[in-house]
């Protein structure tokens, strides 16, 4: 009886050991740290696109879109999405910039916001002094 116990202590460090030895030597290459960060700010940007855009459609067209009919992105900084057939409208575009919101919306030919230059919320960079 007490073999069988010894042999099951022994067994059960032993897996342990390996465990410990399996987990230590895998590590998270850089390419795989850079491919989840891309991963995280894309979803987070095209949930947060949906959400803006949806909206701003919603309160134009009264009526709420759904799944986008198409969408283009860079999936680092922006999103545009296109919506056919919502509510009285044939088609609702909208593009969303990170750090920007909504920058350009468009129901059917009508154009409500549109931004061509970048807005940009950093101060202006101070001029170097002569002396």
């Amino acid at each position: 009886m007490e073999s069988n116990l010894v042999k099951g202590m022994i067994g059960f460090v032993v897996l342990m050991i390996v465990g410990f030895v399996i987990v230590g030597t895998t590590r998270e290459t850089q390419q795989e740290k850079v491919q989840g960060a891309f991963l995280q700010t894309s979803g987070m940007l095209n949930s947060l696109a949906l959400d803006k855009c949806s909206e701003a459609v919603r309160q134009e067209v009264a009526d709420h879109p759904y799944t986008p009919s198409e969408s283009n992105s860079d999936g680092m900084t922006y999103v545009t999405l296109v919506w056919n057939n919502v509510g009285s409208a044939k088609r609702a575009e909208c593009r969303y910039i990170l750090d920007q919101g909504i920058t350009l919306l468009k129901i059917d030919e009508r154009t409500l916001i549109e931004q061509t230059a970048p807005v940009t919320t950093a101060p202006a960079a101070p001029k170097p002094a002569h002396h």
